[in-house]
């Protein structure tokens, strides 16, 4: 992929960090000065680093995350979030069963995969009584009805069909439920093993094995972790068990930016095919996968 593919963090991560610091601190702790004392920290650690290409923008936003942790002493500040997504994904995911039936088996799947990126754009920060159900019904039909600036859904089907072993690397609470779906369109028509890999801890809205056993994926693939509570993927503060998986699969999925960014770093290392699939939030993001910014994607790595 070369130097272009990689995603070394750039002064715009910086305001992006802090931001996140802020958004953790508000969801972690309601005094003000915890509040505040984070978002200091986390300024000062950030003016510190002499240089940012050293890091990853996962790392950056880790290490804020843990430190929110620490300060306010709570170890899963989005740990109600995270409940309510998968409880309104749940009831969603109907909308976009009912469009794939409509279709044939290669219309579907590119909706289904569609529909996992939509699952990571809908906006689950809805406070309880103001919830529209249509509202977001409409969301995502609306979301359903855009395109992949990438398309490379055409060789993950070719993929999936040489393949007896994937790895699935899980990005979001509530996106999960859109994920699940698409697991059970590959199961039905490839025989294949499922391993879906979520955190081992708590760390932004990043999917846990709490929320794997909310929704049930274990109906469909074999739930495993990452052995640490890293945004995307750290090698070195991974488990050797999912190291192997890592090493073992056929093909990997990667959902969501944090995974593309920190996965472009080492990918070279696995001679097997990698299928990015993401829409690209940030301008960083997209300017590096060559899409306009909020793009979605689906390219394959081989």
């Amino acid at each position: 992929m070369g130097e272009k593919g990689t995603m070394k963090s750039q002064l715009l991560c910086i305001p992006c960090t802090v931001r996140t610091a802020y958004d953790i601190a508000t969801k972690a702790t309601r005094d003000k000065k915890l509040q505040r004392k984070i978002v200091y920290e986390a300024l000062r650690w950030l003016a510190g680093k002499n240089d940012l290409s050293k890091e990853t923008p996962p790392r950056l936003h880790t290490y804020v995350h843990r430190l929110a942790c620490k300060i306010s002493g709570n170890d899963d500040p989005f740990k109600e979030l995270k409940r309510k997504s998968n409880e309104i994904a749940l009831k969603v995911t109907p909308v976009l069963e009912r469009e794939c039936q409509k279709m044939s088996f290669e219309e579907a799947f590119r909706l289904a995969v569609l529909g996992t990126i939509c699952g990571n754009t809908i906006d689950f920060e809805v406070e309880g009584h103001e919830f529209s159900m249509s509202r977001l019904e409409e969301q995502l039909i609306r979301c359903l009805s855009g395109s992949l600036d990438i398309d490379d859904v055409p060789k993950l089907m070719d993929m999936l069909s040489r393949s007896k072993e994937i790895l699935y690397l899980l990005d979001n609470a509530g996106e999960i439920v859109f994920d699940k779906f698409l697991m059970r369109m590959i199961k039905e028509k490839y025989p294949v093993k499922i391993f879906a890999a979520v955190k081992s801890g708590p760390v932004l809205n990043d999917a846990t094995l709490e929320d794997a056993e909310q929704i049930r994926l274990g109906e469909l693939a074999e739930v495993i972790t990452t052995g640490n509570d890293h945004i995307g993927i750290n090698l070195e503060e991974s488990s050797e068990d999912f190291l192997q998986h890592l090493r073992e699969a056929d093909l990997i999925i990667a959902k969501g930016q944090g995974n593309y960014e920190s996965i472009t770093e080492f990918e070279d290392l696995f001679s097997k095919p990698i299928v990015y699939v993401l829409r690209a939030k940030c301008t960083l993001v997209a300017e590096s996968l060559g899409v306009q910014q909020y793009g979605n994607v689906v390219k394959a790595v081989m």
